[in-house]
């Protein structure tokens, strides 16, 4: 059984690339163009990792997490950032369950790869 990815993203081009790459790493993909959209998909499909952008036209990838997180402890969460975060931001999201942060533009073999990582280390606990 493959594993579902739930991208959110309100850059349709980057979202549909993203999804396309990691469905040809064997993932399931999921797409979501906003919080809303994204946040309800997660508690209907409930994917094994969620990634988020940080800055969504209807929220932030801060009020997806903390909402994801009082749904569910087994989601991954990745978020994905345009610019240059603060350590008060990096630590704001990782406080509110944020498992990874990535900054575009990244190489999407290395978020495989981190995805993998987090998959192995979660089937272990």
């Amino acid at each position: 059984m493959s594993q579902k990815i739930l991208i959110i993203d309100d850059d349709a081009h980057l979202r549909e690339s993203l999804a396309e790459v990691l469905a040809l790493e064997g993932f399931e993909t999921l797409e979501a163009g906003n919080a809303k959209g994204g946040i309800a998909s997660a508690k209907k499909n409930k994917p094994e990792v969620v990634i988020m952008d940080i800055q969504l036209p209807d929220s932030s990838g801060f009020q997806i997490c903390q909402e994801l997180r009082k749904f569910s402890k087994d989601f991954i969460l990745i978020m994905m950032t345009g610019r240059f975060l603060s350590a008060e931001e990096k630590t704001q999201g990782l406080s509110l369950g944020a498992d990874e942060y990535i900054t575009k533009p990244f190489d999407i073999q290395e978020l495989s790869i981190r995805i993998r990582q987090l998959l192995s280390r979660r089937a272990r606990k």
